[in-house]
């Protein structure tokens, strides 16, 4: 069905929604002998089936039952009996009990959604297209004019503009999203047994070239040339552009790239019209070795590109486009002779277009006149011989996917009808043994030791993914006993092992008895680890890599909790350094500096045991918090808070979510962007819960205690208002030892106005991340500073003694303890020539503690003094509202019933119950005693140990703190009287 084709469909919930109580009407007209209310079994109708007595509805269910086919729904049913898909069951069904109302209708016409499968693409609607683009094009590519190009006879299609979508973002799991639309050039493509596809170009304007798309979120150039949507799971491999006429020429030639096979059909057009020659673009090498000729076809000349030019990237030659073309010849030596002409000089790298663009039309003629015989080597004989028979393949599918040996059943790599390799289990049938397909590659590589969670096991797998490629995961042994082994299979299912019928659950039981005897130690989460038998500390990158091990005991971390390789590590460290140099020469941008060497502090803290810290960056926006931020987590991984493995993420999460991420970053870098996403009281939680660096106790389902997160790092958040504020604003309660956590730094007054050159030098760091944590705990070890523990301890205790000042209490130096780690974190990756000899690390310090203690986060390190001044603003606020005079005024009646507290002349009551909440929650009751009667604010106490009153006079018995009225209240005769004058009131 083409694009501008109406198509009928039905929505689902309305057909189901329609279809109720009509069930019995819908099997009667597909011809099912099925009675309403009807009870018992009759022979199965389903075309193929023949079982007796075996099949039946249940009406209260709506679904019904039988051996072949376990529960199923009508539009099941009907599927079944006209060989339709769901969508036409649908169809049938309203149809059927006559709701055609519910039939809609989806048109292709100008505006509907551009479908991009090739049957679509190539018959777009006029209003899209632009068929003069395709040879423009080519025109451009071989500096010739439109009119001199010789087009392809295979359809071709140009698009005005047709959307480019990225694939789905995380696991794939979303919806593909659009990154634009541009000019585009459509080219079919036909093999010799009539089956189409198509290829996608897209454009520069006017077809002056392929199109800048730019690059995709991950950073990847997006390639402009794509396969049209595949229907189904057939390769297209081998399809090709084609000119001329394949069924009648008996010389075909075949290029690999479209432009280039363009060039070659431009060189011979004369004997193309002639119907002596059929150029084809086979779109690339794999295409050239699945490319089948024509029957009518006798010689092929396959034109070759050349790709023996080294490469800084890959200093090896490819010879990929002449591997391509030994391959087809040694495949169809016995259908059609031939011949390979390689483009270009030996050593180079080089198409037919390059040689049509240097030496014209007459060289590319006279090169592929040349072409050379192919003549099969004995090794190129033998591998094919193995390729044909499937030997090779399948035992390369058995050394990358190793099944587990099994005792009471077999499982075995064959290849399907359809000549996939799947696994298959081996059943028997009557009297034979026949394997049966359950489901794509899948291995055991070696069982896991969880050095780090009690040695308990886990498997390492491999599955082949949907795209063919091998991919690991580990699974825990646990796990096969939890809902049916349900978190497993779902892990199969998403690295894209593909499943017959029940192959996920035998796949599974397979797994529970497999024993492989490789083992391998792994660690669930990155840091400094200890093991047994290994003298000294060693340390796992979040991307995997392990640091100071010994190479004959080198442990690895969890592939579930690698950060993967395109966010780990990307440019060079020189790279990230200039970054990083930029950054720090920028005059009042100090916070800057302090985000930079957040990223070194988390190894240090780890190493010398304190417990998990860091600091909020508070401001306005367009401050360059974020900016701090990324330069943090660039010493480890890219900072990007659209990757979920990434150390920058959004506040935006759950506790769970927050406990994983710390999990994550352990010895690295925490970096949590925007505050303003989460609640304050729930913030408050967060603040406790990372600093104790433990996750919240949670139960099994069978009752028992499950491990919980567990983590040592180093935290810098942002937000635009302090962590105090932002915990009070939402009704939350700010402690003193919130502070002392996470204490904020208000980066108020620093330069937001950096010149765009300048941050273009520190963006940098998106493009080049991961190498200096590395190196930093590379330099450490090195240095023998992991064997230094307690040292550098006691150094940074001192170091935040100094800081907090002579005469601080253990609150103030213990808010100190992040800055003194920042400190000696920043100058000993100074010292290992990481970061600029220049950088004024000391002065940022400084800096930040200065703006720490002007911040009102700071005041919670006096909670006597933060109690009383809560206490004098509760007073005031409530103050001849909700605390009232003891002694009205004349002709009034105390309402005692909503009061708060009371005053008299002498002093102001607070109920006890109430104190503590009246102080904002910092100190307990007594304590809150304590302060008011050392600071002179108890008016008159019970006795001289006991602050309070047990009576409060004209109110009577009532537990109570009588405060100085004069402390919290003007006095009775200070205060202006009330009177009436004109004008107004005085």
């Amino acid at each position: 069905m083409t694009a501008t084709t109406a198509e009928r469909y039905v929505p689902t919930k309305a057909a189901q929604h329609a279809v109720e109580g009509h069930e019995t009407e819908i099997l009667g007209a597909l011809g099912i002998p099925w009675r309403e209310s009807q009870r018992g079994h009759i022979t199965c109708p389903f075309p193929g089936h023949g079982g007796t007595d075996d099949w039946r509805w249940d009406a209260s269910k709506r679904k019904g039952y039988c051996t072949c086919k376990k529960g199923f729904s009508i539009f099941d049913a009907v599927t079944e009996m006209d060989g339709c898909d769901i969508e036409g069951a649908k169809l049938r069904c309203v149809e059927i009990i006559g709701r055609d109302d519910l039939i809609r209708t989806k048109s292709g016409e100008d505006g509907a959604f551009q479908k991009t499968d090739a049957a679509s693409l190539l018959s777009a609607p006029a209003a899209r297209r632009d068929d003069t683009l395709p040879g423009a094009y080519l025109a451009h590519r071989l500096g010739v004019e439109a009119a001199a190009v010789l087009m392809p006879t295979t359809p071709v299609v140009g698009f005005q503009a047709l959307a480019y979508f990225d694939p789905p973002k995380g696991k794939g799991t979303g919806k593909p999203v659009k990154a634009g639309e541009w000019p585009c050039a459509v080219f079919g493509t036909v093999d010799a047994e009539k089956r189409q596809h198509a290829h996608r170009i897209y454009l520069a304007p006017g077809g002056n070239g392929k199109a800048d798309l730019g690059t995709d979120a991950s950073g990847y150039t997006r390639d402009p040339k794509k396969s049209a949507k595949r229907v189904g799971e057939e390769s297209t491999a081998g399809r090709s552009v084609i000119w001329g006429d394949p069924s009648r020429s008996p010389w075909c030639i075949v290029a690999e790239g479209i432009e280039t096979a363009a060039a070659v059909a431009y060189a011979f057009r004369v004997e193309i019209e002639a119907g002596e020659v059929t150029v084809a673009s086979a779109i690339n090498a794999n295409g050239i070795e699945a490319f089948t000729p024509w029957p009518a076809t006798k010689r092929v000349t396959i034109a070759a590109d050349r790709d023996e030019a080294a490469k800084i990237t890959r200093p090896n030659p490819t010879r990929r486009g002449e591997r391509a073309a030994r391959v087809f010849g040694i495949r169809n030596r016995t259908r059609v002779t031939t011949t390979i002409a390689i483009a270009g000089t030996p050593g180079t790298s080089a198409d037919w277009l390059d040689i049509h663009a240097e030496h014209g039309a007459e060289a590319v003629r006279a090169g592929i006149l040349a072409a050379v015989a192919y003549t099969p080597t004995p090794e190129e004989i033998k591998e094919e011989r193995e390729r044909t028979e499937g030997v090779a393949s399948l035992r390369q599918v058995e050394r990358d996917y190793p099944l587990p040996t099994l005792d009471s059943f077999k499982l075995a790599y064959q290849r399907t009808e359809a000549g996939r390799i799947k696994v298959h289990q081996f059943v028997k049938v009557g009297d034979e043994i026949v394997p049966q397909p359950i489901a794509t590659p899948f291995g055991v590589v070696a069982r896991l030791r969880h050095a780090d969670d009690g040695d308990t096991y886990g498997l390492r797998l491999v599955v082949e993914d949907m795209g063919g490629k091998r991919r690991e995961i580990d699974v825990d042994r646990a796990a096969f006993a939890r809902q049916g082994a349900a978190d497993t299979r779902a892990m199969l299912f998403e690295a894209g092992m593909r499943s017959e019928n029940d192959g996920e659950l035998i796949a599974v039981k397979a797994l529970k008895a497999a024993d492989p005897e490789a083992e391998i130690v792994v660690f669930r989460r990155p840091g400094w680890h200890e093991l047994a038998g290994v003298e000294d500390r060693f340390f796992v990158c979040p991307s995997g890599r392990v640091i100071g091990a010994p190479a004959d005991s080198l442990p690895e971390l969890s592939v579930n909790a690698r950060i993967r390789p395109a966010i780990s590590t990307g440019g060079t460290l020189e790279g990230w350094k200039t970054a990083v140099g930029a950054a720090a020469s920028v005059p009042r941008c100090e916070h800057w500096i302090i985000g930079t060497i957040a990223g070194f502090a988390a190894p240090l803290l780890s190493l010398v045991g304190l417990d998990t810290c860091g600091v909020n960056l508070s401001g306005i926006t367009s401050g360059g918090k974020t900016t701090a931020q990324r330069l943090a987590v660039s010493v480890w991984c890219r900072a990007a808070l659209d990757q979920r493995d990434s150390l920058l993420q959004s506040a935006r999460a759950t506790a769970n979510g927050v406990e994983m991420m710390a999990a994550r970053s352990n010895g690295s870098v925490l970096a949590m962007d925007e505050l303003g996403h989460v609640n304050g009281k729930e913030l408050g939680k967060i603040i406790y819960s990372l600093a104790s660096g433990v996750g919240k106790a949670r139960m099994t389902a069978d009752a028992q205690l499950r491990a919980s997160h567990t983590w040592s790092t180093f935290i810098i958040l942002s937000a635009e208002k302090s962590l105090e504020e932002k915990v009070r604003g939402d009704g939350g309660e700010w402690y003193g030892g919130m502070a002392a956590r996470i204490p904020d730094i208000d980066i108020s007054g620093v330069d937001r106005a950096v010149d765009h050159a300048v941050m273009a030098k520190i963006q940098a760091v998106d493009r080049n991340f991961g190498h200096a944590g590395p190196a930093f705990v590379e330099a450490m070890i090195e240095a023998g500073i992991h064997q230094q523990a307690q040292t550098i301890r006691a150094g940074i205790n001192t170091a935040a003694s100094k800081i907090a000042g002579e005469g601080a209490d253990g609150a103030m130096v213990r808010a100190a303890s992040p800055f003194a780690i920042l400190l000696t974190a920043g100058r000993m990756a100074r010292q290992f020539g990481l970061l600029p000899a220049g950088m004024d690390i000391d002065g940022a310090i400084r800096w930040a503690w200065e703006r720490f203690q002007k911040s009102t986060d700071a005041v919670a390190l006096d909670p006597e003094t933060q109690a009383v001044t809560n206490l004098r603003a509760w007073v005031a606020e409530r103050w001849g509202s909700d605390i009232q005079a003891t002694d009205p005024e004349e002709g009034t009646r105390a309402t005692n019933r909503n009061a708060l507290g009371w005053y008299d002349d002498r002093a102001v009551y607070i109920p006890a119950h109430r104190i503590v909440e009246a102080a904002g929650g910092t100190l307990k009751e007594a304590e809150i005693g304590r302060a008011l009667h050392a600071q002179g604010l108890i008016a008159k106490a019970k006795d001289h140990d006991c602050f309070f009153v047990a009576y409060v006079p004209r109110v009577g018995r009532v537990k109570a703190y009588a405060l100085r009225r004069d402390e919290f209240r003007m006095s009775a005769q200070h205060e202006v009287a009330f009177a009436v004058h004109s004008g107004g009131r005085a």
